[in-house]
């Protein structure tokens, strides 16, 4: 999200043709909000990035000031998908948020995924990062969790000198999640209804945290044919979790579980009514599945300690048109 409250962001890209590519890096889901952070910290460890940016008719937003050079190609496209890998000698594969947002990661991203693989298989880039999420199994009953996990089997079984990352929620400025939750809380004065997630914890994790591991990911050798799973410093039930997102946006509500079946039909009615809903389908899933893991992760494979949540919550406490902002949100086609 940007200053001005839009999830959209127009930014002009600085593009250029003289990078040193003897190390490049190609980074999918470049655009999204992790992306965005990833190309932030690899153009200020002054690594040669190439961004892979999906045809869009949307403006791509990535960050102001940078030196990368950026192809347009589907996953899809195998010829596109050819130049935009060539040259690279690893490759970062992030599923943008705007995917998860806008109804949900699809199967085209199995798909794309094995596209993407077929093409490093073919050009020789023996690197592959994967960015996964806590919960993906291909046996799982969420949909979610389910193409997470196809992917991630495709991913472990290429052959390729790979590393799968899952993490828990991961928050940062221009996140939907700390911000949309914030959105609905101004539209709720006293009680504000969440869905029970019953004993389920979540371990949220600082996105800037999260770009600095992947990137030492892509560089550790230790790391090679491992699955890793990384969250912040603490555990929080999803009240817990709530509660300190809205005491940092300066807001005090009473929180009030719901069962699932009623958010369900509540998300339905909703989607059945507005352009675009502003609570999907796929945050239950989310909900549904643990998202905690080892609280040292972090220290032990990358030797930092990751920011506490009440640490890098400050973007909530700025002046912004919180309402307007979810009015304009949800009666927009996206």
């Amino acid at each position: 999200m940007a200053g001005d409250g839009h999830f959209q962001v127009t930014v002009t890209l600085n593009l250029k043709n003289d990078l040193d590519i003897g190390n490049m890096l190609l980074v999918t889901g470049a655009t999204g909000f992790v992306g965005r952070a990833v190309v932030r910290r690899a153009v200020a460890e002054s690594r040669a990035v190439r961004c892979l940016l999906r045809p869009s008719r949307r403006e791509q937003s990535l960050p102001p000031g940078t030196a990368l050079s950026a192809v347009s190609a589907s996953l899809d496209d195998l010829p596109a998908l050819r130049t935009a890998v060539g040259g690279a000698t690893a490759i970062l594969h992030l599923a943008g948020e705007e995917d998860l947002w806008n109804g949900g990661l699809r199967e085209d991203h199995i798909a794309g995924t094995a596209n993407l693989i077929t093409v490093a298989q073919e050009l020789d880039v023996q690197r592959l990062v994967y960015l996964s999420h806590l919960g993906a199994d291909t046996a799982s009953a969420y949909p979610l969790f389910r193409i997470l996990g196809e992917a991630e089997s495709l991913v472990s079984t290429s052959g390729l000198d790979y590393t799968i990352v899952q993490t828990s929620l991961v928050y940062g400025a221009e996140d939907v999640f700390t911000n949309m939750l914030v959105m609905l809380a101004k539209c709720c004065p006293w009680v504000m209804p969440i869905p029970d997630a019953g004993l389920c914890r979540f371990q949220p994790l600082w996105v800037e945290d999260l770009a600095r591991c992947l990137l030492a990911t892509v560089d550790s050798s230790s790391l090679s044919g491992r699955t890793i799973q990384l969250g912040g410093p603490e555990h929080f039930t999803f009240p817990q979790l709530v509660s300190e997102v809205l005491r940092a946006a300066g807001m005090r509500r009473r929180l009030l579980n719901v069962r699932i079946p009623f958010m369900q039909w509540i998300i339905a009615l909703l989607d059945t009514f507005l352009p675009r809903t502003p609570t999907p389908f796929w945050w239950l899933d989310l909900l549904a599945v643990n998202g905690a893991t080892d609280l040292m992760a972090v220290p032990r494979l990358f030797d930092f300690e990751p920011c506490r949540l009440t640490n890098c919550l400050d973007y909530l406490s700025r002046p912004r048109a919180w309402r307007r902002t979810l009015v304009r949100y949800i009666t927009s086609r996206g």
